[in-house]
């Protein structure tokens, strides 16, 4: 045969894989497609969450004591101002409000919000509130002590008459308002983008036309765990650092929110402040945290670290050496655990602590726990006189940024004299199934911020 013949052969062939190999990219691609198509239509993605809580009390939302309900009716029912993720106000049924003088606020309701029924909200509705919260047992009562009277100037604007000058008052206006015809119904009206269809003794039912709540009414908290467990509801909230014991930590996601309680030891009766600084040194904060907490409550270095009042700087903490010394530290019972931690802690840098099991205002340390308020006010963890005199012109500025520069300044002296140690907040714990996505950052005031970013995937 031909050298010819030959190479027509192998042309051929070349030809053919080339084909072939073109033939094999079209079916795989094909394939690929497919399957993309058939999980697409395999996967159902809806906006139905279901939502465990227990304790249910009431829907009322100034009358409920139940946290998750406390959060839930943010939806529903606005406040005056709103306190927006990093703790800055900004308006709610507000339009604007201003501060005449010391103790006159002037305050313009958003002619654009409505009832339900699409009635306006009118001063008297403002009016309305603030009596029932006088009258009832709430825990709205802290932010209208204050406040002397509300005098109508018209339909949409008013002024507040207050007994005594408060610094930040604009962050107590965060309650929320009702409406008087519905008090006495079973569901008030409300004002905000969710509206409750359906309320009996096993669930609640809230919905916006996007979103749909469903949330479940469990009687304990073992029934909770359970449902959750078996996947049979999407999402809790709980306080319990050590709920893995019960409920393991397969099978569900977790988002830590940073809590209200703050733990810190006063040690002003301690007149030497290197003294005080080798302490808050040798005090392992961390590790506190690991032991009693399981690493779910938040390491604090100054009250106002949950907000946003702060510039972010870390300051380290300055190495003071400490040799032996013999010290009390008052605890309350509840805290006796944290306090011989501590003690233990101490007694390894050779420092004793006598704890006394009681409040002895007089002890050299005494471990506190205090709920943080709405209002960025730190007036209550110093003693120093100069230094309250200066919070409390400092707490008159509402320029947000001079006020974090102003701020800066108290930390820098927190730290050069420590008069009290920093421990930790506690924390809210989000637990939601895998199958339950979006963003579900958000902090004690409200875990609600990004509800409409969450969904469910089937």
């Amino acid at each position: 045969m031909s050298l010819k013949y030959f190479k027509g052969i192998f042309i051929a062939i070349i030809i053919l894989l080339i084909i072939a190999g073109i033939y094999i990219i079209y079916i795989k691609d094909n394939g690929k497609t497919g399957d993309v198509q058939a999980q697409n239509r395999e996967t159902k993605i809806i906006k139905e969450i279901l939502i465990g809580i227990t304790d249910f009390d009431t829907i009322n939302p100034i009358l409920t004591k139940n946290l998750e309900i406390q959060h839930l009716t943010k939806l529903i029912y606005e406040p005056l101002i709103n306190i927006s993720k990093d703790f800055k106000t900004e308006p709610g049924l507000a339009e604007e409000w201003s501060k005449i003088d010391e103790l006159t606020y002037i305050v313009k309701l958003d002619e654009n919000k409505k009832w339900e029924n699409g009635e306006n909200i009118k001063v008297e509705d403002i009016q309305f509130t603030l009596l029932k919260i006088q009258e009832e047992d709430t825990i709205y009562k802290e932010n209208i002590e204050k406040i002397q009277n509300i005098e109508k100037i018209d339909d949409t604007t008013f002024k507040i008459h207050l007994k005594e000058a408060v610094n930040f008052f604009e962050y107590l206006l965060c309650f929320p308002i009702i409406e008087e015809t519905t008090y006495n119904e079973e569901i008030l009206m409300g004002t905000g983008e969710y509206k409750i269809t359906q309320l009996d003794e096993k669930q609640i039912t809230i919905e916006n036309g996007n979103t749909k709540l469903i949330v479940k009414i469990y009687r304990n908290t073992t029934e909770l765990y359970n449902e959750f467990t078996k996947g049979n509801i999407d999402l809790i909230v709980t306080q319990n650092a050590k709920y893995e014991e019960y409920i393991g930590n397969i099978g569900f996601e977790e988002n830590i929110i940073v809590g209200r309680e703050y733990y810190y030891i006063s040690c002003e009766n301690i007149e030497d402040k290197n003294t005080r600084k080798a302490i808050n040194y040798n005090i392992n904060k961390e590790k506190l945290i690991y032991d009693l907490y399981n690493r779910k409550y938040i390491l604090a270095d100054f009250p106002l670290d949950y907000g946003s009042y702060l510039n972010k700087t870390k300051v380290g903490q300055e190495e003071v050496k400490i040799s032996g010394g013999e010290f009390t530290l008052s605890t309350s019972k509840e805290n006796s655990e944290i306090a011989e931690k501590i003690k233990e802690q101490l007694a390894e840098k050779g420092t004793k602590i006598n704890v006394q099991n009681y409040q002895n205002a007089n002890a050299d340390l005494i471990l506190k726990t205090e709920t943080v308020p709405i209002t960025p006010d730190i007036t209550k963890y110093f003693k120093d006189e100069s230094i309250k005199e200066t919070l409390q012109e400092i707490e008159k500025i509402e320029n947000k940024e001079v006020l974090k520069e102003e701020y800066s300044k108290i930390i820098d002296k927190y730290y050069e004299e420590i008069p009290f140690i920093s421990l930790y907040f506690n924390s809210y714990i989000i637990l939601h199934t895998n199958k339950l996505k979006g963003d579900f950052s958000g902090n004690w005031y409200n875990i609600f911020y990004n509800i409409d970013s969450w969904y469910k995937i089937l």
